[in-house]
């Protein structure tokens, strides 16, 4: 059995949880038993509609230390070889007794410390560019295994294989994500921007399922012909890629939307999402507008009618984005997960 700790909320969105299931599915497909590891309730039933169960620890997510007790009884009680852990919330404490007594596989986005871990992954852009051997030296560790860059992006299948995306020559459909909770009110606040003529295009808004603004902005949308609601929507490949430019926070959509080629524009809403927007700016896979918790989101519509109108560079940042990005990272993480092996 492996164990995934991972925890999802308003305050943190859902992406640790969906881009940990997406690990979950490439070890179901090698034949692996996986236990979710939460620190409460609210992500249970999306998990569970994935077909896996949750183990609650029933603790606060942010104090994982106060925890460790039931983890430990539960890796013992379950008979677990492996335990994969996403959360900014870990301590070195907290991953050297975890360590001790089961391998784990540390998924990382931050570059704070050097992680007591057997496994490292950070599959962001910007991974390689963070100095983890210097991050060892200075904790006095060893810099276990490392899978850094955007070929590790753990996606769902679904994303994998995406033929290589033919621009067309006039764009007509935008796609506005907010992620899963949207605690900026990025799509309350765009769609109330968004002129009666849509500038002469679509513009389609997936809402998340932890989104409180759902009932407002269905109800800005009503009988208006140029917007478009998206809710719980199970096929996000055909939604991203039948969409000419997307605009989505710098979490883990910028990835879903990099393997479908999708010319994308970006923004924060968290500090932790600052590298990650970046990144993508420099390497040519997005337009950032910033951090956008407070003020205008203005700069969203005026790089979106931008982008609308050049073709050459929606044609370019796609074949950057496919090139980077092919789906294939959960695949990748699974396989050397599964080399992991058990301490005696």
């Amino acid at each position: 059995m492996i164990l995934i700790r991972a925890d999802g909320n308003a305050a943190i969105g859902t992406g640790h949880i969906m881009r940990c299931l997406s690990i979950a599915d490439a070890l179901r497909e090698k034949g692996q038993t996986v236990l979710f590891v939460t620190a409460d309730e609210r992500m249970q039933e999306t998990i569970g509609r994935r077909g896996y169960e949750a183990a609650i620890l029933y603790s606060d997510y942010r104090e994982m230390d106060a925890e460790r007790g039931e983890l430990l009884k539960l890796i013992h009680d379950t008979g677990a070889n492996v335990i994969f852990i996403d959360s900014y919330f870990v301590t070195p404490n907290y991953l050297q007794i975890v360590r001790e007594q089961i391998p784990v596989a540390y998924l990382d986005d931050l570059g704070s410390f050097g992680y007591p871990a057997d496994l490292l992954i950070n599959y962001n852009v910007y991974g390689p560019g963070i100095d983890y051997r210097e991050l060892y030296e200075q904790a006095g560790e060893s810099c276990p295994p490392t899978l850094l860059g955007p070929k590790y992006a753990p996606l769902r299948r679904m994303f994998r294989g995406i033929p290589k995306r033919v621009p067309k020559e006039k764009a007509s459909d935008i796609l506005v994500s907010g992620g899963g909770s949207d605690p900026a009110h990025i799509g309350l606040r765009l769609i109330r921007e968004v002129p009666e003529n849509g500038y002469g295009m679509i513009w389609h808004f997936l809402i998340g399922g932890m989104n409180p603004d759902y009932e407002e902005i269905r109800r800005l949308a009503e009988g208006k012909s140029h917007l478009r609601i998206h809710h719980d929507v199970a096929d996000m490949r055909s939604l991203i890629s039948g969409c000419d430019i997307a605009i989505a926070a710098a979490g883990s959509t910028m990835y879903e939307i990099a393997a479908c080629g999708t010319p994308m524009i970006t923004y924060t809403m968290a500090d932790n999402q600052r590298p990650g927007a970046k990144a993508f700016q420099e390497t040519g896979m997005a337009v950032s507008c910033g951090d956008l918790r407070e003020g205008s989101v203005d700069c969203l519509l005026s790089e979106a009618i931008r982008m609308a109108g050049d073709y050459a560079l929606r044609k370019q940042m796609g074949e950057q984005m496919q090139e980077a990005v092919d789906g294939r990272g959960a695949e990748r993480i699974c396989n050397r997960i599964l080399r992991i092996r058990v301490k005696s």
